[in-house]
């Protein structure tokens, strides 16, 4: 930009012009790279995953050991469901394992708390 305002031959009736429209695009491209930078932060595959908290995880291997010494009565995908836990998996692994999501193993695992409450509470 200063050397084109060193040329000798500058046309300064078009410098305004020149100015305004750099600007603008330069505000362009900078409102699309903040719109660009705001989608991918919100988006759930690019969000890390939350960490399971230690507490949970061995509550959930403690109950699902107890669990396990009474399900004879239920499903076998229960039972699965149970013996995972009690071995040591994951949420995300025992999902993966059944083709669910952590969210539905956390569900299934509560629905099996719920009838082990009914049956034994």
């Amino acid at each position: 930009m200063i050397r084109g305002a060193e040329f000798d031959r500058l046309d300064m009736s078009r410098v305004p012009q020149f100015l305004t429209r750099l600007v603008t695009r330069l505000c362009v491209d900078e409102a699309r790279h903040n719109a660009v930078v705001k989608k991918m932060a919100s988006h759930p595959r690019l969000i890390p995953q939350t960490a399971d908290d230690l507490v949970d995880v061995v509550c959930d291997h403690a109950e699902a050991q107890w669990l396990a010494s009474r399900l004879e009565t239920f499903s076998a995908k229960d039972r699965k469901l149970v013996m995972m836990l009690t071995s040591g998996f994951t949420r995300k692994e025992i999902a993966e394992e059944l083709g669910t999501t952590p969210q539905g193993t956390h569900s299934a695992l509560y629905r099996i708390r719920k009838k082990m409450v009914q049956r034994y509470g």
